[in-house]
């Protein structure tokens, strides 16, 4: 009899130990995420996105730039092929398409579920929201994968993170209808005007919904 009570003993206690080891092992491979989600205030970078066009067989392409600052303001503009502002208050989110002279806004907490980059605006941990897969490690780049805990529009993300900065996000809406936005010339912790995040609707434009401020 106690030969089992020490052998029930030994084993609690070797999956008490293996399990601390597994947790610690997990939190290894997520350091390289959770190092850059928890060490940013604010984040500048060129980009440039691919969208497939399934009509003609090709991609359609475009460039801009993205300014970020926790919590919730952000200013995301496409340049080229179409000018087109995507701008966050922190409380009201406004889309601006100059070619039609329109702008929509609604409030940010309306489209919280479905707005991809929300897991960027606020610093709480990804896990929160997210189920996250270890990907692969090669040339200095790790990948993960984000699969939303609730459902959304956009069924997974793809994050590539290297040397501690945002390198890549591809966002999947299906299995050949993938987003793909690469970052360059990348600036953190960088300071920047409050009027960066303002966004006036320029005379004659229509608008569309009412600004809760």
């Amino acid at each position: 009899m106690k030969k089992m009570h020490t052998l029930s003993f030994a084993i609690i206690l070797f999956l008490q130990v293996f399990s601390a080891h597994a947790e610690q092992v997990e939190k290894a491979k997520l350091s390289t995420l959770n190092n850059f989600v928890n060490h940013f205030s604010t984040f500048k970078a060129n980009f440039k996105q691919t969208v497939p066009d399934e009509s003609v067989f090709d991609m359609n392409r475009s460039e801009g730039y993205v300014v970020i600052e926790r919590p919730g303001k952000l200013f995301w503009v496409y340049q080229q092929p179409e000018h087109q502002e995507i701008v966050s208050d922190g409380v009201d989110l406004w889309v601006f398409d100059s070619d039609i002279d329109q702008a929509t806004v609604r409030t940010l907490d309306s489209i919280q579920t479905d707005f991809p980059l929300r897991w960027l605006l606020y610093k709480e941990s990804v896990t929160n929201n997210f189920e996250v897969i270890v990907g692969k490690k090669e040339k200095g780049v790790s990948w993960y994968n984000l699969v939303p805990k609730t459902a959304t529009f956009f069924q997974s993300l793809e994050v590539a993170i290297k040397g501690g900065k945002l390198a890549q996000v591809w966002m999947y809406q299906g299995s050949s209808n993938v987003t793909k936005v690469v970052f360059e010339d990348i600036e953190m912790n960088t300071k920047i005007p409050e009027s960066q995040f303002l966004f006036i609707p320029p005379k004659g434009v229509d608008v569309i919904g009412l600004p809760s401020h």
